[in-house]
């Protein structure tokens, strides 16, 4: 049996906690039960888990839409990141450079749109992938629990983005997924974790999350804001 921390209700099976969680405490995933919940089922954060209840909540496989809908758009992305002038236009170029190459890794040019995504709509990548080279286990684990939400990357000096020694998820300081493969396939986990935990989008990365669930998804799609609307307009017209 498995009992909830909570109320001590006691359910048979692992995948029907996480449920539990999200219909009789609808605060789960806002305070702080992340440390109550993890040390004690870190299996109900397994990709399949995340897979199952996002499924569940959107009737919507999340990898594999997620990978397919982005690269659908990878190359209309691009252009229209081409055509961004001024500041915003010089912290695109770095991504635009591998959106460009003639590479025959589709995750390098993932990471790459995911990351220019991020600086087109004027929002820090850095709020959505933390990255550390170098650094020591420890400190790694005492800057993430200055953040509430997001994706690690972890790496050595000189190291190359498609060979990095550990992708992960942290939640309020908690590393709930490890050795996830690649970046972007931590992003689509990363929004897969936001539906099972019922958490809010990070205030920082409310346009990436916007166009991700709205533009990519294609759910709850009818009002947009003026900035996501208005690149969903440049892609739709071929731009």
């Amino acid at each position: 049996m498995w009992q909830c921390k909570d109320c001590g209700a006691e359910v048979s099976r692992r995948s029907e906690i996480l449920k539990h969680y999200k219909l009789k405490h609808s605060h789960f995933g806002r305070g702080l039960h992340i440390k109550c919940v993890y040390p004690d089922w870190p299996a109900l954060f397994h990709i399949d888990e995340i897979h199952a209840e996002f499924q569940r909540i959107t009737a919507i496989p999340l990898e594999s839409s997620f990978m397919a809908r982005l690269d659908s758009h990878l190359a209309q992305l691009t252009s229209i990141f081409q055509m961004k002038g001024g500041v915003a236009g010089q912290k695109l170029a770095k991504h635009l450079e591998i959106l460009q190459e003639e590479t025959s890794d589709v995750n390098l040019k993932r990471t790459a749109i995911l990351k220019d995504l991020c600086n087109y709509l004027g929002e820090n990548e850095g709020h959505l992938v933390r990255e550390y080279i170098d650094i020591e286990g420890n400190d790694i684990l005492r800057d993430l629990q200055k953040h509430t939400m997001g994706i690690y990357v972890i790496n050595k000096e000189g190291g190359e983005m498609r060979h990095c020694d550990d992708i992960g998820i942290f939640v309020e300081g908690v590393i709930i997924l490890d050795n996830c493969g690649s970046v972007a396939r931590t992003c689509a986990m990363m929004l897969g974790v936001i539906y099972a935990l019922n958490m809010a989008y990070p205030k920082e990365l409310r346009y990436y999350y916007e166009f991700l669930q709205k533009v990519l998804f294609r759910m709850d799609a009818e009002k947009l804001s003026p900035k996501i609307l208005g690149l969903r307009n440049k892609i739709d017209a071929g731009l």
